[in-house]
């Protein structure tokens, strides 16, 4: 239920933004980098559809299992260790 509503909102807000003429430039850029190319509307929609969980299970497993990057600014005289947050995020 989760996924499907993510993909709705996902799908939504891609064809809200295209409505903007700025937006919808800066698009075209960045697919003809991207590309070479422009892709059809379309064909970003139905890549969403196909999102699965285990997709995102995957995506996940990758992200937590990388070594995470910390940075702070300020006063950090408060801000934990790099291990202890670090320690938050791998299973003992």
């Amino acid at each position: 239920v989760q996924l499907n509503r993510a993909k709705q909102a996902t799908k939504s807000a891609i064809l809200m933004n295209l409505e903007s003429r700025m937006v919808a430039s800066e698009d075209i850029g960045k697919q003809i980098l991207t590309y070479g190319g422009r892709k059809p509307v379309e064909h970003f929609l139905k890549a969403v559809d196909e999102v699965t969980a285990k997709d995102i299970a995957s995506a996940a497993e990758k992200l937590l299992s990388s070594p995470l990057t910390m940075a702070s600014y300020g006063d950090v005289i408060y801000v934990p260790s790099y291990d202890a947050v670090s320690s938050r995020f791998h299973s003992k």
